[in-house]
């Protein structure tokens, strides 16, 4: 890794490596200030050993907001709460700098009052009311508020300023022919059209003078991409382009789901690369594995390395890199549970790491009184409660009833495109391993086995089991090895999760003609949360799998299930050898009831406790590890 952990000069500051955090939106202010949660967010990655970070965005004009918890550089305690962070990073050596962007028309109206603001009258992006094409003096107006905005953030001592000019913003929307219609000097040529983002780059390094670092963001899929980047150097005193991949049309090239093959960015990075003089070019998008990012730059296609989700899921990840410990990087596989709670309003969390956002409320503290775990299940639930637990200096047993760890997440990452989950359960068996754990498969466990033992606590990771309807065959058994019998196959979904699409994918590459039955709920549900509906729907369709919409399931009988539609009520009969159920589990608590009733301290975990996705089983068993 000598070219990723190697210094680079930023406007004559250096930055210690070339691993950056780029800037997202993680919803942890408190009332449009930083707080304890984003300042212990930051310094975890910077105490960590990341190089580079940008800052959460921050909108200065109440239009340019996407969520209530956006930042507010007016607020009283701003710069001082900043200040905190800024500094908090610097201690750990890491270069800061903080973002500012507009959502144009993709500002949400919930958070604005209600106007998007673009360059020229439109249909509203939210499927209500229409764009408010701005007027020169409200472009003038949003200059000077970015400019005010800059000059404000550094006052806190912050490195450096980026403006966001990618993935429908409000000054990408100027790039645009069809977006922009303007025939004064802000529409037309190509010049005018970028008119809005030279003046506000101008503004801002007016703002704030001549030493600080000061970068922008641009898309590949912007219009004139090539052009774009030659002009914005020639014609601006900036030092950095980060290069984005997609826009809100194609939000699964914006933060890329497992679906999606690592290091999608650097080619378009690339791009850039070939054509700057000096401004240095930023690559993101999925760089997910450090080698991708260390190949990168000794080709030659960039110069700096966005890792940001890798970064979410190990703050350590340069530290590991640079005393050899890359096998122990908790690498990030595309879940997408970050970008799904913030798209809906909530502070974004990580499937993988449980204590991303949560670094001052959940550090692992020694165990009061350490004593001997037994940890029941080698599913993620199970794994993740018995690190935890050796992490705090409890002696960690853990039984398997089978020959093999990973539970549930091991069986579905054997179907088409889902191999990268199998990181969720292999990173914790390596830990395991450095943490002297003794696991032991292939060992069903019954209450007087544990008690044999002689536990202190118990924690029961024993899953959950599917309950499926008569005439049915349950996704999960089959995974386990049931045989089904030949033929076509439907496939009724109750969840629109990859409990379903996985094995619908899977039958129909095997020849079978496959129709998916959604329960009641949109197709690929779940899976749209994630914003991997696009790469999922375009396989499934490509292996030929149909899928009904805007049904609820009435029976299901030997071959066969009824169907009525969910608007026109009509009822229908459709018929297969097959068919197969991805349905709720419910938990196998046995275990940990008759342990509590021969009153050993056992409590469930995950699944066990209460069937749910991968990561709230992650989560619960980190959460109970770090209780006993």
């Amino acid at each position: 890794m000598d070219h990723l952990l190697s210094p680079i000069e930023l406007r004559g500051k250096r930055v210690k490596n070339r691993v950056t955090m780029t800037a997202h939106t993680q919803s942890y202010s408190d009332n449009g200030i930083h707080g304890d949660r984003v300042r212990d967010y930051y310094a975890a990655r910077a105490a960590g050993g990341t190089g580079l970070l940008v800052m959460e965005p921050v909108p200065p004009h109440p239009t340019g907001r996407v969520t209530p918890q956006n930042y507010d550089h007016t607020k009283p305690g701003f710069v001082e709460g900043l200040k905190r962070t800024v500094d908090a990073v610097h201690s750990h050596g890491g270069t800061i700098i903080n973002q500012i962007y507009h959502m144009g028309p993709n500002a949400d109206p919930l958070a604005t009052g209600g106007e998007q603001w673009g360059p020229s009258d439109a249909p509203g992006y939210f499927g209500v009311g229409r764009i408010h094409a701005m007027t020169t003096a409200e472009i003038g107006l949003i200059v000077e508020r970015f400019a005010d905005c800059a000059a404000t953030m550094m006052k806190s001592g912050t490195d450096g300023i980026e403006l966001m000019f990618s993935y429908d913003t409000l000054v990408d929307a100027f790039f645009y022919d069809d977006r922009n219609l303007r025939t004064d000097q802000y529409g037309g040529s190509f010049e005018n059209k970028t008119r809005f983002a030279v003046e506000l780059l101008h503004a801002v390094r007016d703002a704030i003078g001549d030493d600080p670092i000061l970068g922008t963001t641009i898309s590949v899929r912007t219009p004139d991409f090539e052009r774009l980047v030659q002009y914005l150097e020639a014609e601006c005193d900036i030092d950095y382009m980060g290069i984005g991949n997609g826009d809100y049309q194609h939000t699964e090239l914006i933060i890329p789901p497992l679906d999606i093959e690592p290091g999608i960015g650097i080619p378009n990075a690339a791009r850039a690369k070939a054509v700057a003089k000096n401004v240095l070019i930023l690559a993101e998008g999925k760089i997910n594995r450090p080698e991708l990012g260390e190949r990168a730059l000794a080709e030659g296609k960039c110069d700096l390395v966005g890792m940001t989700r890798s970064l979410m899921s190990d703050p350590d990840l340069v530290r590991k890199l640079e005393r050899g410990d890359g096998n122990r990087i908790r690498r990030c596989v595309g879940q997408n549970v970050c970008i799904s709670r913030r798209m809906r309003k909530f502070p974004i969390a990580c499937a993988q790491n449980p204590a991303s956002g949560y670094e001052g409320e959940r550090a692992v503290s020694p165990a009061a009184v350490p004593g001997h775990v037994v940890v029941v299940g080698g599913g993620v639930a199970g794994l993740e409660a018995a690190r935890m637990s050796a992490e705090r200096g409890h002696r960690v047993t853990l039984l398997e009833a089978a020959d093999v760890l990973g539970g549930q997440v091991a069986r579905t990452s054997t179907l088409p495109i889902l191999d990268s989950l199998n990181d969720l359960w292999r990173w914790r068996a390596n830990e395991l391993d450095h943490l002297g754990v003794d696991v032991r498969l292939s060992t069903p466990a019954d209450a007087d086995l544990i008690a044999s033992l002689v536990p202190d606590h118990v924690l029961v990771a024993t899953g959950s089991r599917a309950q499926a309807p008569e005439h049915a065959i349950a996704v999960d058994d089959w995974l386990r090895g049931a045989e089904l019998p030949a033929g076509d196959v439907l496939l009724v979904d109750e969840e629109g999760s990859r409990k379903a699409s996985g094995p619908a994918e899977a039958l129909a590459l095997e020849g079978r003609n496959v129709i998916m039955i959604p329960d009641g709920i949109d197709p690929l549900s779940e899976i749209m949360e994630n914003h991997a509906e696009r790469p999922v729907f375009d396989r499934l369709r490509a292996a030929g799998v149909t899928i009904f919409s805007d049904v609820i399931v009435q029976e299901i009988g030997p071959g066969s299930v009824t169907i009525v539609g969910r608007y026109d009520g009509v009822e229908r009969t459709l018929k297969a050898p097959v068919v197969l159920h991805a349905g709720r589990h419910t938990a196998d608590d046995a275990l940990c009831t008759e342990l509590i009733e021969r009153d050993i301290d056992a409590r469930p975990v995950g699944d066990a406790r209460s069937p749910r996705r991968w990561e709230d089983a992650i989560h619960d068993g980190y959460l109970t590890g770090a209780a006993v």
